[in-house]
């Protein structure tokens, strides 16, 4: 039955091609779709979890809640050690994070202050590699770096020099002058607009909170599970510490995404009856071609249960094949808005940075989607072909004869 389920394939070959290409591009619409959906968001947590906050987050029992520099943690009393100790970690970066209200002439801005050690930074923050004019700074350097927004809200360059006031540790006034030597721009825009970067000892001298910092990120190896890491850090060594995933720092960010991908279910969902109706046109069309043949057929003596199944068997072959090909066609569009993302530009570019999003457009190349499609496509195409099998069932071979 197989073989002759192959070969009635290719009696009819435009009929055979048809089907096949409509699967195929009902795969490739789908797969497209959804892989732009979900790239866009991964490339967002990357950039702005991954690159920039970190997977995960230690700090001082009930800082995250409060916030205040009251809750710094003592690093000196912090058992690095055993922390390190767990599999995957990679390294512990300190941080001294607060704000600050920034002045320059008659202006003045509040900002976000980060105290940071370049050398052991996550990506997102290695000034070598986001600064726009100017130097870094080493840990002994009494430089700053601001973000580009910064820069030209306050219409300042290099050399020129931000005054800080702000609020410190036990209620200590935190304020300081230092002078600007770089520029650098974020790939986070909520942050490109408010960020000051500072050696980590001065950010520590200012906030009156030497060798205390608000944030130890943990840096976990590439393709670690950060949820078992974090997991493994609350039963060791994290005494008197809160251990937050990325999660639990940004639940809005998941918020976000649960309701955009919600759409994304719906719009998929109506691309689906779409679908569903071209390739019940396809089986329609098979059915009324074949009514003469069918008739033969059952009149010679040929079952019509085998009928049926013989036919099932080609619309399976057919949809399969169409499944293959375009999961397989689907692959290098991936592959290439994935490094090549699309710019979005004007009105567009404007409201995706109103949510703090990279304005670019790009893929997953993940192949579960692709399966998962594929196979969504398989069963909508196997349900389809059952009208064959019922109007088989129900034929009557001597009108299918004169028809």
């Amino acid at each position: 039955m197989l073989k002759l389920a192959w070969r009635n394939i290719w009696r009819n070959k435009g009929r055979s091609v048809i089907t096949i290409a409509a699967v195929m591009f009902c795969v490739i619409f789908a797969v497209v779709l959804r892989s732009f959906q979900v790239g866009v968001w991964e490339n967002m947590i990357h950039e702005i979890v991954g690159n920039n906050f970190g997977y995960l987050q230690i700090h001082e029992d009930g800082f995250w809640a409060d916030q205040s520099l009251d809750r710094t943690m003592d690093l000196g009393a912090v058992n690095s050690e055993e922390l390190l100790a767990v599999d995957g970690v990679d390294r512990l970066i300190p941080r001294m994070e607060s704000f600050s209200l920034l002045y320059h002439g008659s202006n003045t801005k509040g900002s976000l202050v980060m105290g940071i050690d370049p050398a052991v930074e996550l990506p997102g923050l290695q000034l070598d590699d986001i600064l726009l004019e100017g130097r870094s700074f080493s840990r002994d350097d009494s430089v700053i770096v601001v973000s580009e927004g910064l820069a030209k809200y306050f219409n300042v360059g290099l050399g020129d020099t931000l005054l800080f006031m702000g609020q410190g540790y036990h209620g200590a006034t935190a304020y300081g002058a230092f002078p600007i030597g770089g520029i650098a721009r974020m790939t986070n825009p909520e942050l490109n607009k408010q960020l000051v970067l500072m050696p980590l000892q001065k950010a520590q001298y200012m906030y009156n909170c030497t060798d205390r910092a608000t944030t130890l990120v943990v840096a976990v190896d590439k393709d670690s599970d950060y949820e078992a890491i974090g997991a493994a850090l609350k039963g060791s060594g994290a005494e008197g510490l809160e251990v937050l995933e990325w999660k639990e720092l940004f639940p809005e960010i998941i918020q976000t995404i649960e309701v955009d991908m919600a759409g994304g279910r719906i719009f998929v969902t109506i691309l689906y009856f779409i679908i569903s109706f071209v390739l019940l046109g396809t089986v329609i069309m098979m059915v009324a071609e074949r009514q003469r043949e069918f008739g033969i057929l059952v009149s010679i003596g040929m079952k019509k249960t085998k009928l049926a199944f013989v036919t099932l068997l080609e619309n399976i072959m057919l949809i399969m094949g169409g499944a293959i090909v375009g999961m397989a066609v689907v692959k290098p569009v991936q592959f290439y808005f994935k490094y090549n993302p699309i710019d979005l530009s004007g009105q567009m570019k404007e409201a995706i940075e109103q949510y703090n999003f990279e304005p670019k457009l790009y893929t997953t190349t993940s192949f579960i989607i692709n399966l998962n499609h594929g196979t969504i496509i398989f069963i909508i195409g196997v349900l389809v072909s059952l009208y064959a099998v019922v109007k088989i069932m129900k034929l009557n071979p001597i009108e299918s004869m004169r028809s």
